[in-house]
């Protein structure tokens, strides 16, 4: 048996989470049963209440990548999310009196769904994740007793081949346990933390992308905007697309991909190496974008390279490197660490806009016809793990449209993932809602309301002008400040008033936020809120680290006065003093018991965010 502490508060799908739950469970550890004739299995990692499997496959032959089986109490409800551009943590709920199922065969993990599930049954609540990349499948089924939950690699460009002496290890599967769904995937994000080194530190950045895209990015542009950004206490400035390809004004960077030995002397005349000095001349570090796996139409490296091309039965272009093959792992680990040296970046963002389907099917790339996708992403996970080991004090981001490659895999072998394309307000706490019952805020990045050039009908902000309100302009920046923060606007238009708030805002989330994101969980306090004005209209997040806790209120349209806030984990009898945080300073508010804050909650009066800092008194 196995003693888990509670810490979060009921979240479960339908339910309003007021009640403070009960303190400590007993819950048997759920055992991982392998799914291959022969196989083993091993205890990777454990937690208090969270635990790491994987299975290795030791009999000759060709298998289906199937890993295991989880056997648990009968289902009351079964919940997880399906994903798409824009639509990333969409919830989603399984029927618990027939078999159901969430896969993938898009090629990337949340490219359809999301490799997460929670089981809650009458014995407690459960989580399971599978830690991969690529095409997956999680599946529930009905059992005398009980549920049966199925985990496995999907097969389309995955299967095992072993030859004699030969064994494979499957990618890992994590199942976490506990009261209620949110402390469950508390303690599963807390352990998932465990799994990769702290990495370098979280620092914060401005990038060009939305306001500028690639249209009208140029080194007079972006110099400008890091001096402001420097100004404001940013630390990177990060160079998206547009840099590379043909000296043309006009290329277009989707093209262009791959052709990273090429920078585009229109738009950059004196070269990356003088603008990375530039710009840390003006007192901010540097950054760049690569999506370094990807081969655009018009890139010359697929004639110049052939061989490291991912191609179809056809013999037709995927648009990728294949990293299953030795020589498209050397290149594209030659050409990220080329433009880190070049630059001295500090941050490298490494995108993927393409769905490799069931992958390479070449035979002279080290694999076969019918495992090309599973051989490319353990690739992956190679090269970033060497990059990560030459270049430590170097972000590695990892962003796939926005949020279409988020899982517990990658997130082993990357310092941050980027949640998803689309930031306004209301998607963003719908995002973060469902990430963070996955992977600590360490991991998490998404800006605050961008400053877009394209049409969307939510999207469109503008911080030059005296539309917006300073109470709307705080609303956006306090929903980006409980995980990584970055900004991606035209600062150097900024509406002067705005400015100095933003300052305020990277004030106090460099010194008192950011401490907090870098140990800490993120658990919501609240139901989700969901898109168009549908879902959970005044969502409550909770940032814990040891015992201080910064709790986050927000009121989304439409919705009437403020609800109290509920914080959670609190020693009843402790004494706290309770902060608010605003215009960059931390305004004692008043004292209260534990108990009083479990119990009566917080209350704000006016505006539409707050952010309370609780600390242990003395």
């Amino acid at each position: 048996m196995v003693r888990a502490t509670d810490q979060g508060p009921s979240g479960g799908q339908g339910r309003t989470p007021t009640q403070q739950p009960r303190d400590v469970i007993e819950i048997e550890t759920p055992e991982l049963i392998p799914a291959l004739p022969g196989a083993e299995v091993g205890l990777v990692r454990q937690s208090v209440a969270a635990a790491t499997y994987a299975v290795t496959v030791t009999q000759a032959g060709e298998w289906e990548p199937r890993v295991g089986s989880i056997v648990l109490p009968r289902a009351t409800s079964i919940d997880g999310f399906t994903s798409g551009w824009g639509l990333e943590y969409q919830p989603v709920t399984l029927p618990v009196d027939e078999p159901a199922e969430l896969a993938v065969t898009t090629g990337r993990s949340t490219q359809g769904a999301v490799p997460w599930l929670a089981i809650e049954t009458e014995a407690g609540v459960y989580v399971v994740t599978l830690h991969w990349s690529g095409n997956w499948r999680i599946a529930s089924t009905p059992v005398d007793d009980g549920v049966r939950i199925d985990v496995a690699l999907h097969p389309d460009g995955q299967r095992i081949i072993l030859a004699d002496t030969e064994t494979f290890t499957l990618p890992e599967v994590s199942v976490a346990w506990g009261e209620t769904r949110a402390s469950t995937s508390a303690a599963l994000a807390q352990h998932l933390s465990e799994q990769v080194p702290a990495g370098p530190p979280l620092l914060t950045e401005w990038n060009h992308w939305w306001p500028y895209e690639d249209a009208e990015i140029s080194e007079d542009v972006f110099l400008a905007n890091a001096s402001v950004a420097a100004d404001l206490g940013l630390e990177v400035a990060l160079l998206d697309a547009g840099w590379f390809g043909r000296p043309e004004a006009d290329s277009q960077w989707f093209a262009e991909r791959g052709d990273w030995h090429k920078v585009n002397a229109a738009r950059f005349p004196h070269g990356l190496a003088w603008l990375a000095d530039q710009t840390r001349a003006l007192g901010i570090e540097f950054g760049i974008w690569i999506e370094a796996e990807a081969i655009g139409a018009r890139a010359s490296i697929a004639g110049e390279r052939p061989e490291v091309v991912a191609t179809d039965t056809a013999g037709s272009s995927l648009g990728y490197v294949c990293l299953g093959s030795p020589a498209g792992q050397a290149h594209v680990f030659a050409g990220v660490s080329g433009l880190i040296e070049t630059t001295r970046a500090r941050w490298i963002k490494w995108d993927f806009n393409l769905d490799p389907g069931a992958g390479c099917t070449r035979d002279d790339h080290g694999h076969g016809s019918e495992d090309g996708l599973l051989r490319h992403y353990l690739g992956l996970y190679d090269v970033l793990d060497r990059l990560r080991a030459a270049y430590p004090e170097t972000v590695l981001e990892a962003c796939s449209s926005g949020g279409l490659r988020i899982d517990a895999g990658l997130a082993a072998h990357v310092d941050a993932l980027f949640l998803s394309d689309p930031d306004w307000t209301e998607h963003h706490l719908t995002c973060l809602w469902g990430a963070a019952q996955l992977l600590p805020p360490r991991q998490l990045l998404h800006w605050p309301q961008s400053e877009w050039r394209g049409e969307h009908r939510f999207q469109k902000v503008d911080y030059s002008g005296t539309l917006i309100t300073a109470a709307q302009f705080d609303t956006k920046m306090r929903a980006a400040l409980l995980h990584r923060f970055g900004v991606s606007v035209r600062l150097t238009e900024m509406r002067p008033e705005l400015l100095r708030r933003l300052r305020d805002h990277v004030g106090s989330y460099r010194s008192v936020i950011r401490p907090l994101v870098e140990t800490g969980v993120l658990v919501p306090l609240t139901e989700q809120p969901l898109r168009e004005e549908k879902g959970w209209r005044q969502p409550a997040y909770q940032l814990t680290a040891d015992d201080r806790h910064l709790v986050a209120g927000f009121r989304l349209h439409p919705t009437g006065g403020w609800e109290p806030v509920r914080p959670v984990g609190l020693d009843p009898m402790a004494t706290y003093a309770v902060d608010v945080l605003e215009d960059g300073q931390l305004r004692r508010a008043e004292r209260r018991t534990g108990k009083d804050l479990a119990e009566a909650g917080l209350v704000a009066t006016a505006g539409t965010s707050i952010l309370w800092l609780l600390s242990r008194a003395e």
